[in-house]
């Protein structure tokens, strides 16, 4: 009996030392992962703001809330970068009792059908949230439907997702791993450069470790000014400098949107609960690129969007407290600074658009 109850102590020691490691290294993550992390913060310990954006990274990059009217109140930006339905279902639970008078919403094709960015919120942010949350199990569905896939994501709720994903970036990768394959575990990737060359010294690895802590101190610098917005462009607070779109990167080979009916639900649930705590709901679809279109609509036509959209608000239990607000169709890639998001000046454009937009609705 005795033999138990000291492995039991050892087993709860070394929970507790793997929670506090991973809080330690909660800012030597991928930046995206640091933002979700700011966001989970920011639901958890401050007070909501009378509007909030939420959303995908085109929300997090194309509405400036020091653009929105007193009328607004306070307006702050909680777009997560490659956040799905499932996501925002888990940000209900704290607009119950909270004053939110305003949600406006970004429905991106991303977040409606299968494609690399839900791979990354299943693999990638889904583990972060999870880890600021747990336990949560008011939010089951985050953990997974397999026995593997609880157990990984009871693992990374005690931060050891966040030392794996920290050994990761910091030694397997010249760039940080910024943006490094999955590999055969949860949490550890590989690089595409020769493995003799994926271990680094101390000295480099001392090096990197300031530096990826430099970036995400930049990156919380930057949401705190402006209230959540931030355009990806680069690490300082965002200026008209950052205007010139240039030339936009083509878009990944192995783009794909496949069906997703999950996806459809989720967003059914969450517009239908989120509804009951909030005055309204204005839902949009933030623009994409020119060139982006040029290959998507033959793979996802523009219609097949609009029709999905419609049949979600169809099933709305108080349609009357959700707008939807679409027509943004002058942006051009001079707006943008990828194939996906709008720069600081496309941001604006489309934020005084929307602004326009529901001013007009009122009327």
């Amino acid at each position: 009996m005795h033999r138990y109850v000291v492995l039991g102590a050892l087993c709860i020691l070394c929970g507790l030392f793997v929670y506090a490691l991973g809080n330690e290294l909660r800012y030597y993550q991928h930046p995206d992962r640091v933002v979700w992390m700011l966001r989970a913060r920011a639901l958890q310990q401050h007070e909501l703001p009378d509007t909030m954006i939420l959303g995908d990274s085109q929300a997090m990059s194309g509405l400036r809330p020091h653009l929105f009217g007193k009328e607004y109140g306070k307006v702050y930006n909680l777009g997560l970068p490659s956040a799905q339905p499932e996501a925002l279902l888990s940000v209900v639970p704290y607009l119950e009792d909270r004053q939110v008078q305003t949600l406006i919403v970004n429905i991106s094709p991303y977040s409606m059908y299968e494609t690399e960015v839900y791979d990354a919120f299943l693999n990638y942010y889904r583990s972060e949230f999870i880890a600021l949350n747990w336990p949560g199990l008011q939010r089951a569905y985050l953990y997974g439907d397999s026995g593997g896939e609880v157990l990984e994501s009871t693992l990374s709720g005690m931060g050891l997702y966040r030392l794996n994903a920290a050994i990761r970036n910091l030694s397997t990768d010249e760039e940080l791993s910024l943006m490094v394959q999955p590999g055969p575990f949860p949490g550890i990737g590989y690089s595409t450069r020769p493995a003799a060359q994926a271990v680094v010294n101390a000295p480099s690895l001392a090096s990197r470790m300031r530096k990826l802590r430099e970036v995400n101190a930049k990156i919380e610098s930057i949401l705190d000014s402006t209230n959540g917005f931030w355009t990806w462009r680069n690490f300082e607070t965002p200026s008209r400098d950052e205007c010139d779109a240039g030339e936009l990167k083509p878009l990944p080979a192995a783009i794909r949107f496949k069906p997703r009916p999950e996806a459809i639900r989720a967003w059914v649930d969450f517009l239908n609960q989120a509804s009951r705590y909030v005055e309204r709901i204005i839902l949009i679809r933030i623009p994409f690129s020119d060139s982006w279109h040029d290959t998507v609509d033959r793979i996802l036509p523009y219609g097949k969007v609009s029709s999905d959209v419609h049949g979600i608000l169809t099933e709305l239990d108080l349609p009357q407290k959700v707008t939807y607000l679409d027509g943004a169709s002058d942006f051009s890639d001079a707006d943008f600074y990828d194939w996906n998001h709008l720069d600081y000046c496309g941001a604006e454009r489309y934020t005084m658009f929307l602004l326009e937009q529901i001013e007009a609705q009122k009327k």
